[in-house]
Formats: structure tokens, sequence, C-alpha cells
């Protein structure tokens, strides 16, 4: 009889967790293959070391509320690895009319924060109080609804660049923050590994490189796997089920996706007229600038520069500055040094730059994303044997793609 086959395309974080998972459950009961086309596992997760300085290309961290990913960490034996963002990371800003003010943290920030308006903080305590506001509407239209126009556009619209680099005019409310029902949440701390999120790929890599295969581009109808599980962007999923699922791969490929490049920026301490204090900057889409925001690597996190040495990165593009993949290099890195001197004032250029540009960063979870996510469900299931597992469904965040995963293997039938 011919063993059963377990064919995982798409090496970043989802597929790499649906491998482990799959492992756990069947081992060696059922041949399980990963297949990345590129030449290194991960995705956007990767951790760019060069002497002193640790450069990430995509998140930098993860939320520890979310007990799926915890306990994969321990099931690696990464738990001695963890890193908690620094205490003075709390320190959070806004970029109001390019100043910075400080993002209010307690009661009497609150009350003496130029962000609002005296009628804004009404409008905030007094929306806390609401019902009954629908969610299955845009973020914009929820907040307005719900607190103001101002606390959207001033607040609300920052945050969300943060997280999606998205227009909160389009992104679904209810689809993009599914969570937001949800009460009794714990509080999360900001975590990531002493080696950058670039560690847990690489232990990944390692526990089951026996069973990845890396420079291998396939196809649906090129696999005799029992089970497909597609674990790629979109836009890629779309190219790979074509022949079989001409319908779902239509449907992909309609997931917008926004742009983002990241910018790092590695400074002599003394470079700067204000030293750059706290987790960074978020600059709200009214600004009109076509960066997002501003992290403080190494304030938040220890080792990610040398003493003596201040490492930012810049993010830039989003929903709002597409055009941004038209920079090249020298562009996005002039871009980015411009940001910090209106900012900090430089007395000299970094030491060192590192850019990493994508295209299709970030799935865009727009109005339409509910029925488009049923079509999806639907049409997929059309296909036996074939399952999704990615970040453009259920979820965008490490945390998400981890438990995503961890469900999806659960429920695999082989």
């Amino acid at each position: 009889m011919t063993k059963q086959s377990v064919a995982i395309i798409g090496g970043g974080i989802s597929g790499l967790a649906v491998l482990h998972y799959l492992k756990q459950r069947l081992g060696d009961s059922v041949e399980i293959t990963l297949y990345e086309r590129e030449s290194k596992v991960g995705g956007t997760i990767h951790s760019f070391k060069e002497e002193s300085s640790l450069f990430e290309w995509g998140p930098n961290g993860f939320l520890d509320n979310q007990p799926a990913s915890l306990q994969l960490i321990e099931e690696l034996g990464l738990t001695d690895q963890l890193i908690e963002a620094a205490p003075n990371a709390g320190r959070r800003y806004i970029q109001m009319n390019g100043k910075l003010v400080k993002v209010p943290m307690g009661p009497l920030d609150f009350f003496s924060t130029p962000i609002l308006s005296s009628n804004d903080k009404f409008a905030l305590i007094k929306g806390l109080f609401k019902k009954n506001i629908s969610t299955e509407c845009s973020i914009y239209d929820y907040v307005s609804q719900r607190f103001s126009t101002n606390i959207a556009q001033s607040v609300v619209d920052p945050f969300i660049s943060g997280i999606y680099a998205g227009d909160i005019k389009r992104l679904h409310m209810a689809a993009a923050f599914p969570k937001f029902k949800r009460s009794g949440s714990k509080k999360a701390r900001m975590r990531s590994f002493k080696g950058g999120m670039g560690q847990i790929v690489e232990n990944l890599y390692l526990r089951y490189k026996n069973h990845i295969q890396l420079n291998s581009k396939v196809m649906l109808d090129g696999l005799k796997a029992t089970v497909t599980i597609v674990s790629t962007p979109a836009h890629a999923a779309s190219k790979i089920v074509e022949n079989h699922n001409p319908a779902l791969a239509q449907n992909l490929d309609q997931m917008p996706y926004a742009p983002v490049a990241v910018a790092g920026l590695l400074f002599a301490q003394d470079s700067f007229k204000q030293r750059p204090d706290g987790f960074g900057y978020l600059i709200p889409s009214k600004e009109n600038k076509d960066v997002l925001g501003v992290l403080i690597e190494s304030n938040v996190y220890s080792g990610r520069a040398a003493e003596g040495q201040v490492l930012l990165r810049v993010i830039l593009g989003g929903a709002h500055h597409p055009a941004i993949v038209n920079d090249d290099k020298e562009m996005i890195i002039s871009k980015a040094i411009k940001e910090i001197n209106s900012i900090y004032g430089l007395l000299a250029n970094p030491v060192k730059t590192f850019v990493k540009l994508w295209p299709k960063a970030i799935p865009q979870y727009e109005a339409n994303y509910p029925q488009w996510r049923k079509i999806i469900a639907d049409l997929s299931s059309k296909t036996p044997g074939l399952y999704l597992c990615a970040n453009y469904l259920d979820g965008i965040s490490f945390n998400d793609c981890i438990t995503n995963a961890k469900s999806l293997a659960a429920t695999v039938i082989i």
C-alpha cells in the first residue's frame, strides 16, 4: 500500500507551524514535505545580523497574550531565549504637524494630552458606554460613530497604519479585529527573541530540514500528495491552484496587499540633536507623508545595536503611498534619513543602512472581506485534499498564524 503524504507549499511561519503540528500529530506515519521556492524559509520573518547590529526585515516582535504561540515556543525549547520590550519603550508618540506628542498612558496623561480636543475626550468617554455599534463597517465608520471623526483620524489611523499599513476607510472593522468582540483578554507584553524573530524560523528549519525542500517551485497539478496545504500569499496561491481550481485562483488573486519598505538606520549615539527615546512614533495619514512610523529598535530590545549606537527602523509606503514600490534603495534611505532629521535633528549620517522592500507586504481585510472569505472557503472545499493556511485568512499577526496553523493541522483529514 502506498504511503499517504502531505505537501505543504510555502515556508513562511504559517507553513512551518503547520509542519510542526502535523509532525506532532502524525509522526512518521505520513510522509510530510514542505516546499519553499526561495533559498531560505521564514517569509517576511528574517533577522539580518551584521557585526553588532540586528535588523528585522519584517515583524520585530509579538504580543504574549496568545497561548498557542507561547506553547509552540516552549515545545521548540526557546522559552529561555525570549526577551521583553524594555520598560522605557512604553513611551510612544504620534506625530502632529511635524512634532511628536506623547501617547497618553494613564488618566492624567489622557486629560492633558493635546492629541484630542476637550470635545474628543468627552466623546471618547461617552463612546465607551455606547452599545450596539455595528462592526460590519469600515474602521473609520465604526470609530466615528462610537467616538468622533477626529479620534478616527488622529488616534486610530496611525495605529492601524502600524498594524496593517492600511486605509481605515477601506478596512473592515469586524474582519480586521475579530477579537474586538471578545472580553477578558489578558494584558499583553511585547516579546521577541535574543536572536531576533528569525530565531524561531531558524529553529523550525533545523528541526525539520529533512522534510523541507528549498528552491522548489511547485504547482498543485505537479504533486501527487494525498493532502496539499498551500501556505503562500494569496497571489502566489492563485498561481499554484489555477490549473486545478480556476475559480478559486481568480478569487485569491483579488486579495489586495499594501506595499511596505523597511529602512534600517544605524547611528552613533551622538548623531542627534535630540536623542530618540521610547518605542518610537506613528504618523497619521493626514500628515501626508509616505513614512508610516519610526521604531527605535535599540531602545525596545537589548542586543539590537552596540553600546554607543542607536538603531532605528523607518517604515514607509502602505495603502496610502503605494508608489513606494517604484523607489530604489537609495531613495528609500534618503526619505528615511530626511524623516529622522526632521524630528530628531541629525549631526551626522548613519554609519550603516539596511533596506527591505515588500511590494506585497500585508493583506488588506477590506469591505468585501467577509463575503470574499466565505467564497474562498466554499471554492477551496471543491478540491479534495486542498487546504489553505496563510495570513490573508483569519488574522495577519504572528500569533494568528500560529493559532490558525495549529487549528488546521488538527483538522486535516488524511
